[in-house]
């Protein structure tokens, strides 16, 4: 089949007419591979278009990546969307790798890094998102080395802090809940204790301000005994006993 002529459609994309009436959409570099610049000429479609649907698909890939860093194991899964098979699934991943488009070391760093500096999630929570991924643990643990003492304390503190700000429960309460939600964060328990018995908190003032706050609250719906039950009980779910 004699090639007519080329118009360019797209990124890195041509529409090729054919002297049979059909046309065909091929990739730049299929083009190049096969020399049908100089030949002007198709011997061997199947081959072409078998190659052309792969490139389509590494194409496809590369959009994919370039809107974020993935691993091997999400692009496993964005290709079999495509119902592609496992051979073809295993070229497009040695090109990439090949590319220096797939590298785990560099996926891993670049995940630990802006976990580290764009929210306060810990260690052991990065570690398990990153195992999902399907990354080993002594790829992760490399890079998770960042996790020092000192590190570990200020993001502690910082978490504390910041939820200190806006408390209004009782010392105990106030503990247990950030004690919980650090751990689901993603450190360990003792690290998180060590900082917490530091904490001190004026319950009388805040208790104080509480029942003042739930008095004007309430006082319109409630009064006499009721209501003061009512700001007991509420006083209660906070954290203070007496």
């Amino acid at each position: 089949m004699k090639i007519l002529k080329y118009v360019k459609s797209g990124r890195n994309k041509y529409r090729v007419y054919l002297d049979n009436g059909k046309n065909l959409l091929l990739y730049e570099d299929v083009i190049l591979k096969f020399d049908l610049l100089l030949t002007h000429e198709i011997n061997d479609l199947s081959t072409i278009i078998d190659y052309n649907d792969k490139y389509m698909l590494y194409d496809k890939v590369l959009s994919y990546i370039n809107k974020k860093l993935r691993s091997e194991k999400e692009i496993i899964k964005y290709l079999e969307k495509y119902a592609v098979s496992e051979d073809t699934i295993k070229e497009i991943l040695g090109k990439l790798k090949e590319d220096n488009l797939l590298n785990n070391d560099l996926y891993i760093k670049s995940y630990v890094h802006d976990k580290v500096y764009l929210s306060l999630e810990g260690p052991y929570k990065i570690k398990s998102e990153l195992v999902k991924l399907g990354f080993k643990e002594e790829e992760i643990n490399r890079e998770l080395e960042i996790f020092d003492a000192n590190l570990i304390k200020e993001r502690i503190n910082k978490y504390i802090n910041k939820q200190l700000k806006g408390n209004k429960k009782s010392l105990y309460v106030f503990k247990n809940k950030v004690l919980l939600n650090l751990v689901n964060l993603g450190y360990k328990r003792e690290d998180i204790l060590k900082n917490l018995d530091n904490i001190e908190i004026d319950e009388d003032n805040l208790k104080e301000k509480e029942e003042e706050k739930l008095r004007n609250k309430y006082s319109s719906k409630y009064s006499g005994y009721e209501l003061e039950m009512l700001i007991k009980r509420k006083l209660y779910e906070k954290g203070y006993r007496n």
